[in-house]
């Protein structure tokens, strides 16, 4: 059974906090604890867009977790009208999507795995430029050099920039009254079986006295289950044997790029014989080895921007971004190296 299948147990749609009144003093007093019946926010003329994701997106602690709002009502994806409620930075620097349901969830586990597919291929530098335009539209002028400083502060010194480019699996969570024991199960399937990160957080209105109340709670992961299910994922990883990258063959990789030519440094990993999730180990070896191969320029950012980061006997960014040109790879407006040009170690017959 997965660690966290007891979350599907009973029903989904009863509340996970039931609400009593407890007895008091005085002759109107209650003899024993009375139920609050939860609402609706239907019931209570509670909006969708209007009420929920405006709180949500103005007190993000709503949630259960710190959030970092980035946007609300997204609507930039490439060939899609859609729009994602709400897009947010947690406290590891991760990109998370967040989908908000007013009562039932129906198909919120769809809608929100099209958003994180759409999503996952936006840049630190794209949701830096959409936290600009979206603190614009709150009346706030933020300019990209305090949007890079937000961020960092609210992810506690992440690699932001690793994280989010290297990172193509989004964290979904879906937010809603009630949930369908259907969305449930879809949920632990997907995180047990391709290790997703998903939350589903329950948010109950209530009315008493004519005072509205909102009860949230993290119905997935259970308390305690995900520290539980990190150790025990870790405890299974160290009882495997572990590929180590062959540093040598990643000099061999990088060396053998030809001009007008990319690979991302997960790229770098996965051809070296590593995992992808390398990416960043590779990333600092390159920057520290003594044995920097010429062509070392040519190891982008997973979304094919050079690293604002990158320093070499050449110089900086620019620098190498014009390198980069004078050897025939062409950006595009938002600093994306031609997709074309970039080598994918899975097409094995293809020289670099």
């Amino acid at each position: 059974m997965s660690s966290q299948g007891v979350v599907a147990r009973g029903s989904a749609s009863r509340p996970n906090v039931q609400l009593f009144e407890l007895p008091g003093e005085g002759p109107d007093a209650t003899p024993t604890p009375v139920p609050i019946p939860a609402a609706s926010f239907q019931e209570l003329g509670i909006l969708e867009v209007q009420h929920l994701e405006r709180w949500i997106s103005s007190v993000p602690d709503i949630l259960g977790e710190p959030l970092l709002v980035i946007t609300n009502e997204f609507a930039g994806f490439d060939r899609t009208r859609e729009r994602s409620d709400i897009l947010a930075l947690d406290r590891r620097g991760n990109l998370v999507v967040i989908e908000l349901k007013r009562d039932e969830s129906g198909r919120q586990d769809l809608q929100a795995l099209r958003y994180a597919a759409y999503s996952s291929t936006l840049t630190l530098d794209d949701l830096l430029e959409i936290y600009v335009d979206y603190q614009r539209r709150a009346g706030r002028t933020v300019d990209m050099e305090t949007a890079t400083a937000d961020f960092e502060a609210h992810a506690h010194g992440a690699l932001l920039g690793e994280t989010i480019d290297e990172n193509t699996r989004p964290r979904i969570m879906l937010v809603a009254r009630s949930f369908q024991d259907e969305l449930v199960w879809t949920c632990l399937w997907l995180i047990e079986s391709y290790e997703m990160d998903i939350t589903c957080v329950q948010i109950v209105p209530y009315e008493v006295s004519g005072k509205r109340f909102l009860s949230s709670s993290v119905r997935i992961p259970l308390t305690g289950v995900e520290d539980y299910a990190i150790r025990r994922d870790a405890k299974r990883r160290r009882a495997q044997p572990v590929t180590q990258l062959d540093w040598q063959r990643v000099i061999e990789v990088v060396s053998a790029i030809r001009a007008g030519r990319w690979m991302s440094y997960a790229d770098v990993a996965e051809a070296a014989g590593g995992s992808r999730r390398g990416a960043m180990a590779v990333g600092g070896f390159l920057a520290n080895s003594p044995d920097i191969p010429p062509s070392v320029h040519r190891v982008l950012r997973d979304g094919g921007r050079v690293s604002p980061a990158w320093r070499g006997d050449i110089g900086g960014p620019d620098d190498c971004r014009a390198l980069l040109e004078s050897e025939g790879l062409t950006f595009d407006e938002k600093g994306r190296a031609d997709p074309a040009k970039r080598y994918h170690p899975s097409a094995r017959a293809e020289p670099l």
